[in-house]
């Protein structure tokens, strides 16, 4: 799983693999161990220099699509961590790193505020097969048809092991669904926003089941057919041809 959530860094960053999976926990990458010119490990804290070009060159090479670069503006020391300013072509953005090189931020969390009332979020009722959260929203449709959404990105390799099923899935219902292909994209954000914690990928069936993060822990197989199980649910269980198949994993689903 890959976070995209940080709106004034996520239009030059996206597609950026912001955060691997298992390491969303407070919007932090963790960066390898710190070392220096020649490949020996940097034992304890780093300088803000230090630490600040090791971040850089981490974004550069990881989360950055090829001809886009990151560039160093300051950096400074400010309660126990460093801010440093970066730039990506005309755009300024703050970060933060430990000072022991290990973690990255693309924000801070001022926990004094309280989160937004006004924040549409999902509101979930309870999870499901597939890993999938249910939610209490009514079915979305377009044009009468279930709308089911894929966000990812090319340089998530989550998302590239999800996006080939996802596809052949909805190909399979070609008549029955309305599919919102988002890759690399800002299209449906208030969407992504409601269903998403940040991460990608991020699937999103009639907004009525949705998750974050890829099936691979399952498997190729067992994900095929639960999200052509949840489909069904979504299509009153057609194509029967399709349907049929799953007809166990269907009575599965929770409401």
């Amino acid at each position: 799983m890959v976070n995209m959530q940080t709106d004034s860094i996520k239009k030059n960053l996206v597609p950026a693999a912001i955060v691997i999976a298992g390491l969303l926990v407070a919007g932090a990458v963790y960066i390898n161990q710190a070392k220096d010119k020649v490949g020996k490990e940097i034992p304890g804290l780093l300088s803000s220099q230090q630490a600040a070009d090791k971040a850089i060159n981490y974004i550069n090479t990881t989360l950055l699509a090829s001809g886009t670069a990151a560039s160093l503006l300051n950096v400074v020391d400010q309660n126990g961590i460093y801010k440093f300013q970066l730039k990506i072509g005309d755009q300024q953005y703050d970060s933060y790193v430990t000072k022991d090189g290990q973690l990255l931020f693309t924000q801070a969390i001022n926990i004094g505020e309280k989160a937004s009332s006004t924040q549409d979020t999902a509101q979930e009722t309870g999870s499901t097969i597939g890993n999938f959260s249910v939610s209490q929203d009514e079915v979305c449709k377009e044009n009468e048809k279930p709308i089911v959404y894929f966000f990812g990105s090319e340089s998530c390799p989550h998302c590239v092991w999800e996006k080939p099923i996802f596809e052949k899935v909805a190909n399979n219902f070609e008549g029955y669904i309305s599919f919102h292909e988002n890759i690399d994209s800002q299209n449906d954000i208030a969407i992504f926003s409601k269903y998403s914690t940040g991460g990608i990928p991020t699937l999103v069936l009639g907004c009525k089941y949705y998750r974050v993060g890829s099936g691979e822990q399952a498997g190729e197989e067992a994900e095929t057919k639960n999200l052509a199980a949840l489909f069904c649910k979504l299509t009153g269980e057609k194509p029967a041809e399709i349907c049929e198949p799953v007809k166990d994993l269907i009575n599965q689903i929770n409401e």
